[in-house]
């Protein structure tokens, strides 16, 4: 009769420990990793010694991209673009970066670093390029 009832009450526990687990993963709680901003990005590139003096806004419909932002480092500016993975189209290009390591905008060919959902273009024609790769990868 005890061992009865010490079973049910270890198969209630499994069962409660089991559904809130399940609740956890299909919530996305367990899954999702925190998602880096634009804001996130000109911090870390400040706290690295890359000075950004100046922030614009790019057409990012042209790269397919969730949003994009030209950022002024000296008298250069680099572009930065961040994609949304969930969506089809996004993905698809971004996937294209990533095998290739270029980012065509409009037929035109530009060298491209990835760092997590974020594509940054001509900053290797940048003078600071070593200070601002190394920023970016370190993202």
């Amino acid at each position: 009769m005890k061992f009865e009832r010490l079973f049910r009450r270890f198969a209630l526990f499994t069962i409660l420990f089991f559904l809130v687990c399940l609740s956890c993963f299909i919530s996305g709680c367990a899954t999702e990793p925190p998602q880096k901003t634009f804001p996130d990005l000109i911090t870390h590139f400040s706290r690295n010694g890359v000075i950004i003096t100046g922030v614009g806004q790019l057409a990012y419909q042209l790269a397919q991209a969730e949003a994009g932002y030209c950022f002024r480092i000296g008298k250069r500016e680099i572009g930065v673009y961040q994609y949304n993975l969930k969506r089809k189209k996004q993905r698809h290009r971004y996937q294209l970066v990533k095998d290739s390591g270029v980012l065509y905008i409009n037929g035109k060919k530009f060298k491209a670093m990835i760092n997590g959902t974020f594509v940054m273009i001509d900053f290797n024609t940048h003078p600071e390029e070593a200070k601002i790769v190394k920023a970016f990868e370190s993202f």
